[in-house]
């Protein structure tokens, strides 16, 4: 067992002796390729982290700009519907005005209708008075009162 045992002594150093040239000729490669390893995901999860910021960024900034946009369309509705009143009760004063001043032009024309037709109406009077009155003459004149009325014309004159 002696043998035995001290075989095993060797093979044991001769495996230790491997292991320090191991470790010797790959601690460098090693710790390089764990260190690169362990920068390349510090350096994508730090890039991962920006590009989130950077999203969350953009996000706030659209969500104001949505805001903005939208306040300013309730302004630009806001604004339309009060120039749209505006003209709704411009447009109703000019068709009162306009009906108005029809109303009162055809007041006048049926006054000057009115006018005419009392003018008429007198000169038709006048002149069937007129001509009732020389029928009435006519009749009643004799020569006898012809004669008179001359006398008393030229007794005036």
């Amino acid at each position: 067992m002696e043998h035995g045992g001290h075989l095993l002594f060797w093979k044991t150093v001769n495996l230790i002796i491997l292991f320090a040239i191991l470790y010797w000729l790959l601690k460098k490669p090693i710790s390089r390729f764990l260190s690169d390893g362990i920068e390349s995901v510090v350096s994508k999860f730090e890039k991962a982290k920006k590009e989130k910021e950077e999203a969350l960024k953009l996000l706030k900034e659209a969500e104001k700009k949505s805001e903005e946009v939208k306040a300013e369309a309730e302004k630009i509705l806001a604004y339309s519907k009060e120039v749209a009143e505006r003209e709704k009760e411009q447009i109703i004063a000019e068709a009162k005005e306009t009906a108005a001043r029809i109303v009162r032009m055809a007041d006048e024309e049926i006054e000057k209708e009115l006018y005419k037709a009392k003018e008429e109406l007198k000169k038709f009077a006048a002149q069937k008075a007129v001509e009732l009155a020389e029928a009435k003459l006519k009749g009643s004149i004799t020569p006898e009162v012809n004669k008179k009325l001359i006398e008393s014309s030229l007794e005036k004159i």
